[in-house]
Order: C-alpha cells, then sequence, then structure tokens
C-alpha cells in the first residue's frame, strides 16, 4: 500500500488495511488499538485525521477506517500511517501516500 487516491468529497466508504510487519508478513493486531493518522507533509505534528480504524479479523491483521464527512475535504497530498497500540507498545506502520483528488 503505497499510495491510495480518494476523491475529493467522498465519505461514508471504507478503506481496508491488512497491517504487515517490516518483513511483509501478515501481523496478528488482536489485543491492539488501530489508529489511522494523516498530516500535510512537512507538517506532521497537524493531523487531519486521528481516528480508531475498526479490526475486522485481528490474527489476519485486517482492519478498516471509515471516512468521515470532514475527513478528505481538501485537495492534495498526504502522508498518513497506521499507530498500532497495546499495553507498553505504540508502532506505527511504514508511512503511506493519501492523495485527495479533485473530481467532477
Amino acid at each position: 500500500m503505497d499510495v491510495l487516491v480518494i476523491p475529493k468529497g467522498d465519505k461514508g466508504y471504507n478503506l481496508a488495511f491488512t497491517v504487515t510487519d517490516n518483513l511483509g508478513a501478515v501481523k496478528n493486531i488482536s489485543g491492539y488499538t488501530i489508529k489511522l493518522k494523516m498530516w500535510k507533509p512537512g507538517v506532521p505534528g497537524t493531523l487531519i485525521i486521528n481516528s480508531t480504524c475498526v479490526i475486522d479479523v485481528g490474527a489476519s491483521g485486517t482492519c478498516h477506517y471509515v471516512i468521515g464527512a470532514t475527513d478528505m475535504v481538501t485537495a492534495g497530498r498526504y502522508q498518513a500511517e497506521l499507530e498500532l497500540t497495546a499495553t507498553g507498545i505504540i508502532e506505527s506502520t511504514e508511512p503511506f501516500v493519501i492523495i485527495v483528488q479533485e473530481s467532477g
């Protein structure tokens, strides 16, 4: 998952993710809280999205985020990552790109 393209103004549907480790193997995310974080490149302290994902099948590393009404309102190129937290653990996935694209 390197680049996701989402039309500006889209909302209410799921972005599906499969979490993998640094070797590409599926990670068991049972017992974790997963957050999608999205920010403008160069401005990581100002998060546009910092919201919880729903774990679908923990053992299969699958989860999803429901796009909110105000998430994709400004066209542009953004950085994103999934943050996994559990007791005493905070780890993030490799960053990926979300492009919010003008739509006609």
